[in-house]
């Protein structure tokens, strides 16, 4: 968001010139403000400093008050201005209007005299002020005054300026929005068509005008508006009509726009008494938003460039630009008003608004309605809420509210819907005219509310005669009705589509029958005025008939309507409504007018009333027959059991009593006997002097730790382990005193006759998993290489240490265990763990602990490289044997000098060992242990389905997460829902959440394809997979990803909201023999591998099905073969000297021998938040190609890699930009360029124009780069000559090395922009389809990056 001065936000209305339409009043002087705010464009119009007012008055002696008022403050020294509109006819305000408008004030302060009061006009008045309720009360008392109320902001109606706002205010959304708009152009614009960059100013742009012609273009919305039915008609019109855009400006000299010395194009603009233009110029647009508003309704068609409009020739026509907002796309709602005042002075009969803010106000609705009786027609955005919120001006009766539908004529799901709704127009990826000469695609009801008052000047030419209120209702009673196959259209008026879609064709043929045969009453009735035949939305069709077709007879619960002539009002004939009245008390009688029906009681609906109100806890109630009333038919639960040691409470869903055992602690550590008694309740005893004897009660002891002060081992829960992996990973933390560490008491299992061997390793310091010390082997010391012979689960095999491990006393330590088996047997996971309990879920969190030692959460190895961690965290199932003493001894001691009760000897005697052979033989040479003995195993078949649905949307790819459930599993197929004939289909998988990995095409492992098979329209199948589908392991509790797409269409359920995006969409049965299995909404894709939508796109889930099994508890999970490939992430440093500089980022090139992906860069910034984004090229930034210089973006090479927000701790610490994947081909050099809209990136300046470069062999970062002085958004590097001063790239790379799938992916891979399309598709033929959390992030195999999985890949 762009921030104003408060000059800028200071309102200061100019002197109205006086005219029979609107008078005027002699103004205060007032002091300019200058510091700065930034603007809240959801909130009253307020800079922080001046706030604005507009109070109404009933006459001039009112309106005298008011400025005499004024000039007292000011000479007590107040900062305060007021200025003054009347209106051409007394209006009558109020509270509230019709249905649904009561109490739609948003936040402002005001005060209303009473309803129905009357404004002849009003003030309005800035000022700066500690308590603006005390000003509001003494304006209030003036005499004559009858409404103040607090002025209000407007902004922009597009969906790309609703997620500048969802992104943040400030200088990085201005950045973003200039990105947005490049992308946008680009995407319409392929390389071989663009005439002139959007962005080129001055006499290069005026240079580049004069190139090639580009083929002129129709957008969709100028033909599904049937604008050209009109167009071969001879205008009676003789002067050209006058329409006004109230906007962010217009780009004068476009040259697909009409201009000032051919057309009359003329605008106004605010100045103030010192003669500054806070909010720009009118000819001026530096949003782009009016500009593009301004081409929907009057781009040039005559030419051969660009794009044509509604009203194509500009002869026909003459635009008046009313600059109501400023560039950042906001303003204030006196500013617009005071733009429509002069667009209405200077001759406009049509005014398009697509802008809006929240809360209406009194005084507007009234300024408005005088419009309205002036005879002009103002059309607005009804907004971009997706939902049945209000917003104004559209909200107001007097104004038409538009609604947008997408190119398939459907509803764009950001269209607001409410009752004053009255026609919609194309607004989804709308393409028109852009500032700088461009050209843009946009969405919103901002796009739609051009078409819609393009096509009322349109209609307006050929039949003048008519009034504004005949030209609105012939729109509206000749639009189209949306696509029957959408639930929420309903016959005439509903309050998504209005009327229906805008038809110029249908609305001319129409008109041609008549004025009033087309729109009713040419006059309002006699004591009326023209804006009460102005209800708007739903009511607009019933008021100022002439006709009874002019009435609305679509509902059949309301009856017939004819036309009562007198009033010009459509009146029920008797007899025709249908009477819903089942003659009982206990049923709501409703009339429901989608049902079939013969006679007219069958539209009847009769409900039984709700008297439950879901809690059983609070008894049963009923309704009483012969009242109608609710009684309590069964009484409220009573769950005291009289039972002091218990606490009581009932179930509100079953009205079932529990009864928990009270825990009674009074928190003193050394107490030990605290009792509860059933009628008296907790009883405490008397502390001890210790604890158990022989050891001190410590300060921070409990009452759980304190008796085991006499111990010398630590324990962890044995029981309920069910996960498996090859050994636990944990911390330790010592206490008060220094502890000897053992040895361990494990919980593991081998089949008999696999020869294995136990690992230990040590870390000091502890904390394992940071900064990647889990796959950091050389950090490690092996403590141990041993046999060992596992005794199953459940029966504890100690692990003796050769030499105990010392651990100081207030520190941390890390253990690794692993356990290997021959070479034959890898398939095994022979350690059992389980997840931490509540509470105790994220690493480090304490799990055990006594007087000495706290095992911590940890986690579990699950490569057989070992130092592979679980990305979830587990709780290690272990004894750790131990001794503490008070000081570090001299040597380590062995296990047998530890004290307290003897351990036993490093080989169980529990059953015979036999020495391994080299080769096991395949039946052992002894009879395991009962307890051991293998028991046949059955794996179950589950199909977990996703719900049954009645529609569906059409899709190319779709991701989703599975989270696992109670236990462990694995996924065998995929049922999946198709929307073509004939199809190739691709499924793959990650380990970890897809959240962070969309696009990313490294990240993942192919597990299933098919050929181009026949698949089938609408149709829930399993493919037929070449090579069949892999499994993939899915352990309890954790997450996977999957991956879907086609090279042709699929369909996939509609969530409805970005905010959805991976939370759960359905699960499990817990009668499933694997409940709680969790299947996410997530993203969807557009066609071509990876490639991702934005991310504000509405989320996606899976139809169909997934089909899993269940494996043994205890032994294996299914066995995978190693992946083909790895990624291993490799770090490039360089080491110059460094220092700060004032510059906006830095370009350099690097150079790679092999195919690598880069993932991330690694920087040292000054504290604080910074907005980063990366570029690169293909070759150096430095020299030029095709006559265009490297280092800019003017021949559009560089392509945007990664943007957004990262927070620095200061220069030491490196921060990481947000991930990419650049893919870098072996030989090839690439230009990368890291900008930043403010200064503060660390870079090193000791280098010389060659030599110094830093290479690890793969990569090559070229140390000679060049600053970055200038910013422009897309043009990377300034406009003037490259900075020759050498300064090189300080911080780390991060990068893969690539395989040739992926590498080759990734160099196709790239974010769709410009595409809004989001088909929501409704058909019978999609009617309960028999079909169907966790942190994500993958840890390296085999030290690598590439996930948690060992999937074959099927490329």
């Amino acid at each position: 968001m762009t921030f104003l001065s408060k000059g800028t936000l200071a309102l200061s209305l100019s002197l109205l010139a006086a005219s029979a339409a609107i008078g005027t009043v002699s103004a205060v002087d007032f002091d300019v403000l200058t510091s700065e705010e930034a603007v809240n464009p959801y909130d009253v119009w307020d800079d922080g400093g001046t706030k604005t007012l507009l109070v109404s008055f009933e006459d001039k002696a009112g309106h005298d008050s008011v400025v005499d008022h004024a000039k007292k403050k000011k000479k007590q020294g107040m900062k305060i201005n007021e200025k003054s509109i009347t209106f051409t006819k007394a209006q009558k305000i109020a509270k509230a209007d019709k249905e649904g408008k009561a109490g739609k004030t948003g936040r402002r302060l005001r005060w209303l005299q009473e309803d129905d009061a009357i404004a002849t006009g009003f003030s309005v008045i800035e000022l700066e002020s500690d308590d603006l309720q005390a000003e509001i009360d003494a304006l209030s008392e003036l005499q004559g005054v009858t409404a103040v109320e607090e002025d209000g902001i407007m902004h922009i109606e597009s969906m790309e300026y609703q997620q500048k706002l969802r992104g943040g205010g400030g200088p990085a959304d201005h950045i973003r929005e200039i990105q947005d708009a490049i992308r946008a152009a680009t995407y319409q614009f392929p390389d071989d068509e663009i005439e002139f960059s959007p962005n080129v100013e001055g006499e290069e742009a005026a240079g580049a005008r004069h190139g090639r012609s580009l083929l002129q273009e129709t957008p969709y919305g100028i033909n599904m508006v049937n604008a050209s039915h009109v167009w071969s008609k001879t205008p009676v019109m003789t002067e050209p009509i006058k329409i006004c855009v109230v906007d962010t400006g217009y780009d004068l000299g476009h040259l697909d726009l009409p201009n000032e010395q051919e057309h009359n194009v003329t605008g106004w603009h605010k100045v103030n008494s010192d003669g500054s233009t806070p909010f720009g110029k009118w000819d001026v647009d530096g949003h782009g938003h009016g500009t593009h508003c301004a081409g929907t309704i009057g781009a040039i068609g005559t030419n051969t460039i660009g794009v044509t409009s509604v009203n194509p020739d500009p002869s026909k026509f003459q635009f008046i630009i009313g600059k109501g907002l400023s560039d950042s796309g906001s303003g204030s709602n006196a500013n617009v008003m005071e733009a429509v005042t002069e667009c209405v002075n200077a001759g406009a009969k049509v005014v398009s608004m697509s802008l809006g803010g929240t809360g209406s106000s009194t005084i507007t609705d009234a300024f408005y309605k005088d419009q309205y009786d002036k005879g002009v027609l103002i059309i607005a955005a009804a907004g971009n809420s997706a939902s049945d919120s209000w917003g104004y001006p559209a909200g107001y009766e007097s104004v038409m509210s538009v609604g947008s539908v997408m190119e398939s004529a459907s509803l764009s799901y950001f269209s607001t819907r409410n009752v004053q709704v009255e026609i919609t127009g194309p607004g989804h990826s709308v393409k028109s005219t852009h500032k700088n000469g461009g050209y843009t695609t946009m969405s919103g009801t901002s796009m739609a509310c051009p078409h819609v008052a393009g096509v009322a000047a349109l209609l307006w030419t050929h039949f003048p005669e008519c009034t504004n209120n005949q030209i609105r209702n012939a729109m509206i009673r000749s639009a189209d009705e949306p696509p029957t196959s959408d639930s929420r259209n309903t016959p005439g008026w509903d309050k998504y589509y209005g009327w229906g879609l805008v038809n110029a064709g249908n609305a001319y043929e129409l008109l041609s029958k008549g004025c009033d045969v087309a729109g009713g009453l040419a006059d309002p009735p006699e004591g009326k005025e023209l804006h009460d035949l102005a209800l708007g939305g739903k009511f607009q069709k019933n008021v100022g008939c002439t006709l009874d077709e002019h009435c609305d007879q679509s509902n059949p619960c309301l009856g017939e309507f004819v036309c009562n002539a007198g009033t010009g009002t459509c009146e029920q004939v008797a007899g025709t409504a249908p009477v819903c009245d089942d003659g009982k008390k206990c049923t709501i009688d409703t009339c429901d007018p989608s049902k079939p029906y013969t006679v007219l009681t069958d539209l009847c609906v009769f409900t039984p009333k709700p008297c439950e109100d879901g809690n059983k806890c609070n008894g049963i109630q009923d309704c009483d027959e012969e009242t109608g009333n609710c009684y309590l038919k069964e009484p409220a639960v009573n769950c005291d059991d009289s039972n002091l040691c218990t606490t009581d409470t009932c179930n509100p869903s079953t009205g079932i009593c529990s009864n928990t055992d009270v825990t009674c602690n009074d928190n003193n550590a050394c107490t030990l006997n605290d009792t509860c008694d059933p009628f008296q309740g907790c009883i405490f005893g008397e502390p001890l002097d210790n604890c158990c004897g022989n050891a001190e009660c410590e300060a921070d002891e409990t009452e759980a730790t304190c008796p085991l002060d006499c111990g010398t081992t630590l324990t962890t829960s044995f029981e309920n382990a069910y996960s498996v992996e090859l050994g636990p990973i944990f911390d330790i933390q010592t206490k008060s005193k220094n502890v000897t560490i053992g040895g361990f008491d494990l919980n593991c299992y081998v089949p008999e006759g696999i020869a294995s061997k136990v690992f230990v390793y040590s870390l000091p310091g502890g904390n394992y998993y940071e900064d990647g010390k889990w796959y950091k082997k050389n950090l490690w010391d092996k403590v141990l290489e041993s046999p060992i012979t596992c005794q199953g689960f459940g029966t504890p095999t100690q692990v003796a240490l050769p030499e105990a491990v010392t651990v100081p006393k207030e520190s941390k330590h890390s253990f690794f265990i692993f356990i290997y088996t021959d070479a034959s047997a890898t398939g095994y996971w022979f350690y059992k763990s389980h997840y931490p309990p509540s509470g105790k879920t994220a690493r480090y969190s304490p799990l055990v602990e006594d007087s000495y030692l706290q095992i911590q959460t940890g986690s579990g190895s699950y490569c057989i490289s070992g130092f592979c961690a679980m990305i979830s965290p587990r709780m290690p199932a272990i004894t750790i044997n131990y001794a503490a003493i008070d000081d570090a001894p001299t040597t380590s001691p062995t296990m047998s000098s530890m004290p307290s009760t003897p351990l036993p000897t490093f080989t169980p005697t529990l059953r015979p060992t036999p020495a391994p052979t080299a080769t096991p033989t395949s039946t052992p040479s002894f009879a395991p242990s009962e307890s051991l003995a293998p028991t046949p195993f059955e794996p179950v078949k589950v199909t977990v389905t996703s719900p049954p649905t009645s529609s569906a949307t059409i899709v190319y790819a779709y991701y989703f997460d599975v989270k696992g459930g109670t236990y462990d599993s694995v996924l065998t197929n995929i049922k999946i829902t198709t929307y073509a004939s004939s199809q190739e289909i691709k499924v793959f998988a990650k380990k970890g959440t897809g959240k962070e990995s969309e696009g990313i095409p490294c990240d993942w492992q192919l597990v299933a394809k098919t050929g181009n098979e026949v698949t089938g329209y609408w149709k829930t199948i399993y493919p037929k997979w070449i090579n069949g589908f892999k499994p993939v392991e899915l352990f309890a509790g954790e997450t996977i990803s999957l991956y879907v797409t086609s090279n042709q269409r699929l369909l996939t359920k509609y969530a409805g909201s970005s905010s959805l995006k991976y939370t759960t969409h359905f699960t499990s049965p817990d009668t499933s023999a694997l409940p709680d299995i969790q299947v996410s909404y997530a993203a969807y894709g557009n066609v071509g591998l990876f490639k991702s939508y934005p991310s504000y796109y509405s989320s996606r889930s899976l139809m169909g099905a997934l089909d899993f099994e269940t494996v043994a508890p205890g032994s294996t999970m299914s066995p995978t073969a190693a992946p083909t490939a790895t990624f291993s992430p490799n770090q490039l440093g360089s080491t110059e000297l460094l220092t700060e500089d004032t510059h906006q980022g830095i370009q350099f090139d690097i150079h790679a021998t092999s195919a690598i992906i880069l993932r991330k860069l690694n920087l040292h910034l000054e504290a604080g938040t910074h907005l980063v984004e990366v570029w690169y090229r293909l070759g150096s930034h430095k020299g030029s190609t095709s006559g265009c210089a490297n280092y800019n973006n003017y021949c559009n090479k560089w392509t945007n890699a990664a943007s957004g927000d990262i927070i620095s701790a200061g220069q030491d610490t490196a921060t990481s930009t947000p991930a990419m994947a650049i893919t870098v081909s072996p030989g090839q050099t690439i230009g990368l360029a890291v900008v930043f809209p403010k200064s503060g990136l660390v870079v090193g300046t000791t280098v010389t124009e060659s030599g110094g470069d830093k290479t690890d062999g793969v990569l090559t970062i070229v140390t000679a780069g060049s600053q970055i002085k200038d910013y422009y958004g897309n043009e990377v590097n300034t406009i003037h000559s490259l900075d020759t001063t050498p300064i090189t790239f300080k911080g780390v790379i991060e990068y893969d090395i690539a395989n040739s799938f992926c590498a080759a992916i990734s160099a196709e891979n790239g974010v769709l922009s410009g595409d809004d399309y989001e088909p929501d598709v409704t058909s019978n033929d999609i009617s309960n389809p028999n079909a169907p959390g966790e942190d994500g992030g993958g840890g390296p195999i085999n030290g690598g990056g590439g996930g948690l999985m060992d999937f074959d890949s099927l490329s």
